[in-house]
């Protein structure tokens, strides 16, 4: 009853209201989400699910904008597989690149390079500017602390 009143004080037919709702599409949604801060963990190293993993974080930013996206990346474990030159695709490094432009900022475990034997600088693809923190798992908790909602994709 009150949309019907609504809508005749302003004069909008029903029929123009879906019409401007239809136009307005999916930047109206987006605006329903609102400011985001979330950390992604990403420790499996199978090459499927890395690239699921990164669309996952693709679609978010799509979804809510990234102007309302605060996204970290948290790489450790097996997850290192994203960057390594030996399982790495150019469709991983394609997905990297679109991300980090989008804003955003992917890490890697300082304790998985080690305990890996992995040389940041030979070894590692698409790394010239992802930081390395000291240790995955405490990196989570840092981040939720902060406020990041966590995902596991």
């Amino acid at each position: 009853m009150l949309k019907h009143l609504v809508l005749r004080a302003t004069g909008i037919s029903a029929a123009a209201c879906v019409v401007l709702a239809l136009a307005a599409g999916p930047a109206a949604a987006s605006a329903d989400y609102g400011k985001q801060k979330v950390v992604y963990h990403l420790n499996n190293g199978d090459t499927t699910t890395i690239n699921k993993s990164l669309g996952n974080m693709l679609n978010h930013l799509k979804a809510v904008g990234p102007e309302n996206a605060e996204i970290v990346a948290v790489v450790h474990g097996d997850g290192i597989a994203m960057f390594d030159k030996k399982t790495t695709t150019p469709e991983i490094q394609a997905k990297i690149k679109n991300l980090k432009m989008q804003g955003v900022k992917l890490t890697i475990c300082n304790n998985t390079l080690t305990a890996k034997k992995i040389n940041f600088e030979k070894d590692l693809e698409g790394t010239t500017d992802v930081p390395i923190h000291p240790a995955g798992l405490p990196e989570l908790v840092k981040l939720q602390q902060k406020g990041y909602i966590y995902v596991k994709p």
